[in-house]
């Protein structure tokens, strides 16, 4: 009889050990915070990332979201949402501090890619005004560095997207931007 009992406790002690563990995992989330900044990259010859009739660079993000690795790359459902509204950033704002964009609590796993629609891309120069620009395919789709991130239970991670424009390409005036963008963790 003591066996029995002993054996019944047993097996209840290991279901809710799985149980508990599941439950931490899956429901106590870790957060990402996403910030964004254009890296300062003097142009050659001239000491400035940007040629000086370029006074803004507005891009305008429908939303922002984050793929779980692991979970498939075609359905949405390992796609969750960081920014979920419209935000405009002045890419010459965040030339020398990251502006953020925003956070969300994520389950536990390893996230690896970005991905969000330019809705606009507006460039305002200083001799004739604002210039519309498309990027290509207006969708941009960015890995995270290293393989990506680890998200667990209760811990932060701080994630920077950097965009930075050809000063060449901008000054071409000819309708497309293509950004150089990359995403890595932070400290």
């Amino acid at each position: 009889m003591a066996k029995g009992t002993a054996a019944v406790i047993l097996v209840i002690l290991i279901i809710g050990a799985i149980s508990g563990y599941f439950f931490y995992t899956r429901y106590v989330q870790g957060t990402v915070v996403l910030s964004i900044s254009d890296p300062p990259q003097a142009q050659p010859g001239s000491g400035r990332q940007y040629d000086p009739s370029i006074l803004h660079i507005y891009l305008t993000f429908a939303r922002m979201e984050i793929h779980q690795g692991g979970l498939g790359n075609p359905s949405n459902s390992s796609w969750y949402t960081i920014v979920g509204s419209q935000k405009t950033v002045d890419m010459i704002s965040v030339l020398t501090v990251p502006e953020t964009l925003g956070s969300a609590r994520l389950a536990t796993g390893t996230y690896d890619e970005l991905r969000f629609p330019v809705s606009a891309a507006v460039v305002t120069f200083s001799n004739i005004g604002n210039v519309t620009y498309t990027m290509p395919s207006g969708f941009l789709k960015v890995s995270v560095t290293g393989g990506g991130f680890q998200s667990s239970p209760g811990a932060t991670v701080n994630l920077r997207l950097t965009l930075s424009f050809d000063d060449n390409e901008i000054l071409a005036m000819n309708g497309r931007l293509t950004p150089h963008a990359t995403a890595q963790i932070v400290t």
